[in-house]
């Protein structure tokens, strides 16, 4: 459930990097738009193997209501330091 995490949470980490808006407020550089499709490419690449690995378990509908909940609770923690880090 961890690796789980990570993944969910490197790829909505990835996703958000790869909006212009977000990287400026983190001081990082300029992207050109390959660059910017790649992030997310691989963001989704991220969230879309956290799914595999769900789909590889057994009780496939527990599985997936977690995946769900993983996912929401990355969402939030990136949502979260992205907004504390506009306020500061």
């Amino acid at each position: 459930m961890i690796v789980l995490w990570l993944l969910c949470l490197a790829g909505f980490s990835l996703l958000s990097l790869a909006m212009p808006r977000y990287r400026r407020l983190f001081g990082l550089r300029h992207l050109s738009s390959r660059a910017e499709r790649t992030w997310r490419l691989s963001a989704f690449a991220l969230l879309l193997l956290s799914l595999l690995l769900v789909l590889q378990r057994q009780q496939l509908a527990e599985d997936l209501v977690a995946w769900f909940g993983i996912l929401t609770m990355a969402a939030l923690l990136v949502a979260s330091a992205l907004a504390y880090r506009q306020r500061r």
